[in-house]
């Protein structure tokens, strides 16, 4: 009964998950995770995220809107569609609002609720996200 217990409780654990190529900003928000106690995920490319979600339900989504495998509102898409029985917060980080970024982000708005963050990311922005949508570890 106690595997059975520990099974169910991982499945029901929802952790935030991490997407971005970028090694030193990944790193700024793992350890922001981290220090809060977290229960998240991270991947640098849309396929790994895709592979996360095929075992998890996340409660926030931190997504890079320029990754090397496609972009962050088709990787949004693939992640609503796999998962069509939950709302997924989204946070896009975004650079200089390009014309691309921009494109991207018209298309996240219509999906709900979506926080955007500019590069380069503050702290007390992580913290305040992560508090607000995040699980804690027991």
């Amino acid at each position: 009964m106690t595997g059975f217990n520990a099974v169910n409780m991982i499945m029901a654990m929802k952790p935030i998950l991490i997407i971005n190529d970028d090694p030193s900003l990944l790193s700024e928000m793992v350890s922001v995770l981290e220090e809060g106690n977290f229960h998240y995920v991270t991947s640098t490319t849309g396929g790994e995220a895709m592979s996360a979600a095929s075992e998890y339900d996340f409660s926030l989504v931190v997504l890079d809107l320029k990754l090397p495998d496609m972009d962050g509102d088709k990787l949004y898409h693939k992640l609503l569609f796999n998962e069509s029985h939950y709302t997924l917060p989204v946070a896009g980080l975004v650079d200089s609002m390009d014309v691309e970024e921009v494109k991207v982000v018209n298309k996240l708005l219509p999906n709900g609720r979506v926080t955007l963050l500019s590069k380069p990311l503050k702290r007390e922005w992580l913290v305040e996200l992560f508090e607000q949508y995040g699980e804690k570890k027991s």
